[in-house]
């Protein structure tokens, strides 16, 4: 079996290239093409297969490891992002937990405030209640609220939308009802559910875990799509497999889903 390993950093791409039958392993170096990685990545590929005497068609696995997202992060380039979530909850991600770095300080910075996932202007809420233990319905979904959100968020051109209701751990049957609605009304939008990202009780984390999601999305989904068409232009045929941040490695479609490395 036949796998290329890929590692984009800011300054270089490193290719490694490995023959787990004969045990043959080679190394390879080319520079970052920032304006599009998937370029370098490519280029690097195909080198490093001439120099060892392969074709793109030899290779089983191509495994892929970015910090695309954790760029889009820290330098705060991510997404114009919007939040549908239950009426009353609308600074759940802003409040947090109440919980301050310095408790005495009145100059701290808290990044989830200065820095929001999801501008204020940009959350939306509709009616519609689930309560615990078992998730039942208290109040339905307000179907045409989440409608009337959806075109209101359409209108402010948000890129992606995280949907964000309470106790959804339990039943995610209005998130993912809403995350239809919203599919249907807002094409090429990047639309995550709190549900199927962290399915986990405590509001604030989960609900920041989506926006999360939602905020590094569309760039994730563009270069892993470019990549994929890149690949395949060059004559590989083996499997793409994108290191996720939880370890383990994802495909191309999880990742234009809703999932993120």
């Amino acid at each position: 079996m036949k796998t290329i390993g890929v590692d984009v950093g800011g300054t270089f791409t490193d290719i490694v290239y490995c023959d787990l039958d004969s045990g043959q392993v080679a190394i390879h170096k080319v520079s970052t093409t920032p304006d599009d990685p998937a370029r370098g990545v490519t280029q690097g590929i195909a080198e490093i297969c001439r120099d060892n005497g392969v074709t793109a068609s030899d290779i089983d696995y191509v495994l892929h490891g970015t910090t695309t997202a954790t760029n889009a992060v820290l330098e705060q380039k991510g997404a114009c992002c919007g939040m549908l979530t239950n009426e009353g909850f609308r600074d759940i991600v802003h409040i947090a937990r109440h919980q301050r770095v310095e408790h005495y300080s009145i100059m701290q910075e808290l990044p989830w405030q200065n820095r929001p996932l999801v501008k204020r202007r940009h959350r939306k809420v509709v009616k519609g209640r689930l309560v615990p233990p078992h998730g039942e319905e208290l109040e339905p979904l307000d179907e045409a609220g989440v409608l009337a959100a959806a075109r209101a968020l359409k209108a402010e051109g948000v890129e992606a939308v995280a949907v964000c209701f309470l106790f959804s751990y339990l039943n995610p049957a209005h998130e993912e009802s809403a995350k239809q609605i919203l599919q249907r009304e807002l094409p090429g939008v990047f639309v995550v559910s709190s549900s199927s990202i962290s399915p986990q009780f405590r509001e604030f984390e989960r609900f920041t875990t989506a926006c999360l999601c939602a905020f590094i999305g569309p760039k994730m989904r563009g270069y892993i799509g470019c990549l994929e068409s890149a690949l395949r232009e060059g004559g590989l045929r083996s499997e793409l497999c994108v290191m996720a941040s939880n370890g383990g490695v994802a495909t191309p479609a999880m990742v234009s889903e809703n999932r993120s490395a």
